[in-house]
C-alpha cells in the first residue's frame, strides 16, 4: 500500500484541500482497472456529473441531430446514445432515444434536463427511467404474453 497521498494531506502539504472532502485511494500497484473505473463512473454519476435520459424524437432525417444539437448548445457531452424503434408502444414515426451524457456539475445537468424540456422533448430523467423501467419489468411479469423485447 503507498499511502503517500494521505501522508501529504495529513501533514497539511496541500492546504488548497483544507475544509473540502477528500478521499483517498489505498491500494496496490496492482489495482484492478476495471473496478476502479467503475468506482469513478458511480462517482461521477451520483454526482450528476454523469446522467441518462431517454427521449422520444421524430424518426425524420435530422431528428436526432436536432437533440444531440441541444446537447451541444448547452455544452454537455454525449457518452452513450442508443436509439430504438421496434419495441415501442408510440406511433410508427417516433424513434426511442437513451443517451449518457457528461456534464460539469449538478447545475449544469439540470441546465441540460430544462433544455430539453424546453425544445418539447418527452423526458424520462435519471431516477424516473429508473422508475420507468422497474414499473415495466413488474407489468411484464404480471402479462402471460411471451415478449421478445430485448432487455433495456
Amino acid at each position: 500500500v503507498h499511502g503517500v497521498g494521505l501522508a501529504a494531506l495529513l501533514a497539511g502539504k496541500l492546504p488548497e484541500l483544507e475544509g473540502k472532502k477528500v478521499v483517498t485511494t489505498l491500494c496496490g500497484g496492482n489495482i484492478d482497472v476495471t473496478v476502479l473505473g467503475r468506482v469513478i463512473e458511480r462517482g461521477l454519476a451520483a454526482d450528476d456529473r454523469l446522467v441518462r435520459f431517454m427521449v422520444s424524437v421524430s424518426d425524420r432525417p435530422g431528428g436526432i441531430a436536432k437533440l444531440t444539437a441541444t446537447v451541444a448548445r448547452v455544452g454537455a457531452s454525449i457518452k452513450d446514445i442508443f436509439h430504438e424503434r421496434a419495441w415501442l408502444e408510440s406511433d410508427v414515426s417516433s424513434v426511442q432515444v437513451k443517451c449518457v451524457v457528461e456534464t460539469r456539475d449538478r447545475d449544469h445537468a439540470e441546465q441540460l434536463r430544462q433544455a430539453l424540456l424546453d425544445e418539447g422533448y418527452p423526458l424520462l430523467w435519471n431516477t424516473e427511467l429508473a422508475e420507468a423501467k422497474m414499473g415495466r419489468r413488474q407489468k411484464d411479469k404480471r402479462s402471460s404474453v411471451f415478449t421478445n423485447a430485448p432487455p433495456s
